[in-house]
């Protein structure tokens, strides 16, 4: 059974600017913190409400960000105002400002800026890294001759602080290190899953085309040998038209050729169809149908109930060969399990229709041998006939070990109502 395809991941800008929001709202909290712990042990000697307001500043424009990247995230991406560099711009001068108004050089929180240059180093393509760790150390130099000094006369007290400095700046430099990294790693292992899958599937289509072109010139070189033995044919019929015995199996011999060049000739039809917009369309019930009648007419021994929803009627199609191909391999692929017959039903739904095929009978015994092999590969030219027309298929087996298969059609591109 195969297992339900993968979301697809967001581009790598839009994981970027999330990670860099959730990052900044660890900066406000970590400038918050910071402002009211040294304003409780500096006092007055500390001007706290340039301190609030750098973190105010820095949360409001966080916000605005987080909502808009809600609303249009592939829109917000795209303009140059929300690159990450820019985002790693307003968080470098954020704590700059912070850093200024508390001590400059002389406060440790200053070695923030170190975390900062390894997050601009993990995310920013090449010289924008250089350019964003040049900006961190012309910051640093800054503010070792620029900034407001933070005299605290107690000697005590000032340790203290230096202190809680320190430990402030590792927490949040152990936090987004890990934090970060391990959200982008996840993030990175994601899209290669996706991307291994993606490749899977597209090697498997390869592959089915492979023996779809295969089959199809194996048809065409076919075509000249039938002609040849057309013609023979004929002309032994016209040489002993008075052997009744002979003519009989001549005539015998023309009826099996003609229905070979008759095969062939609607394999090389079905191939060239496409998928064209002259074609008429036609109700999904009657179509449903003729398919199925069609399929039983070679299959008289089998039994199938067709089960279709009464809305079915007002659900038009243009008929399609590869996805009529597909539903005649299932059939076919079930009905060499199915010791009694198949059971088909098809309902409507609000943007799909579903078709499912069903074995139906009795329990299946141990003994049966099917030709595994030729199932698998029937179930998978199926499956990349109705993922090319933008469905899905799945397979499920119960209990009693009798095989189901959803078809999930979407109403755009293939059907309208």
């Amino acid at each position: 059974m195969r297992e339900a395809p993968l979301p697809v991941p967001d581009p790598l800008p839009t994981i970027s600017l999330r990670r860099l929001i959730g990052l900044r709202w660890f900066s406000v909290i970590s400038m918050v913190l910071a402002a009211i712990a040294g304003q409780w042990l500096a006092g007055d000697a500390l001007f706290i409400a340039p301190l609030l307001a750098v973190a105010a500043v820095m949360a409001s424009v966080n916000v605005c960000l987080h909502l808009a990247l809600l609303l249009d995230p592939r829109g917000l991406v795209r303009l140059s105002l929300f690159a990450p560099l820019v985002q790693l711009g307003f968080d470098l001068i954020g704590w700059g400002a912070f850093v200024y108004y508390s001590g400059g050089a002389g406060n440790p929180l200053i070695s923030v800026f170190l975390p900062l240059a390894a997050v601009g180093a993990m995310i920013l393509p090449g010289w924008h890294a250089w350019f964003f760790g040049f900006a961190s150390v012309a910051t640093y130099t800054f503010l070792w001759f620029c900034y407001i000094p933070l005299d605290v006369p107690d000697t005590r007290v000032s340790e203290q602080l230096s202190r809680l400095g320190m430990w402030t700046v590792f927490v949040v430099s152990a936090i987004v290190v890990v934090w970060f990294v391990s959200r982008m790693r996840q993030a990175v292992r994601h899209r290669d899953l996706a991307l291994s899958t993606a490749r899977e599937t597209a090697t498997r289509n390869r592959w089915l085309v492979f023996l779809g072109t295969l089959a199809a010139g194996t048809a065409h070189q076919m075509s000249t040998p039938l002609g040849t033995l057309q013609i023979l044919i004929d002309e032994l019929l016209l040489e002993h038209r008075e052997d009744e015995r002979l003519r009989a199996d001549l005539e015998l011999m023309q009826a099996q050729v003609a229905t070979c060049k008759g095969s062939l000739t609607e394999l090389t039809a079905r191939a060239g169809q496409g998928r064209c917009d002259t074609r008429q369309s036609m109700p999904f019930d009657q179509w449903a149908r003729g398919l199925v009648a069609a399929w039983q007419s070679t299959h008289p021994a089998i039994d199938v109930a067709l089960n279709l929803d009464a809305r079915l009627a007002q659900v038009r199609l243009y008929p399609d060969s590869g996805l009529a191909t597909a539903i005649q391999s299932l059939l076919e692929s079930l009905h060499g399990n199915a010791d009694a017959g198949l059971a088909i039903q098809a309902r409507a739904e609000a943007d799909q229709v579903i078709v499912e095929l069903e074995e139906s009978g009795t329990t299946p015994t141990d003994d049966r041998s099917p030709t595994e092999v030729d199932s698998d590969l029937r179930r998978d030219l199926a499956r990349t006939a109705i993922e090319l027309l933008g469905g899905n298929m799945l397979v499920r087996s119960r209990p009693d070990r009798r095989a189901t298969v959803s078809i999930h059609l979407p109403r755009t591109g293939l059907l309208w109502t």
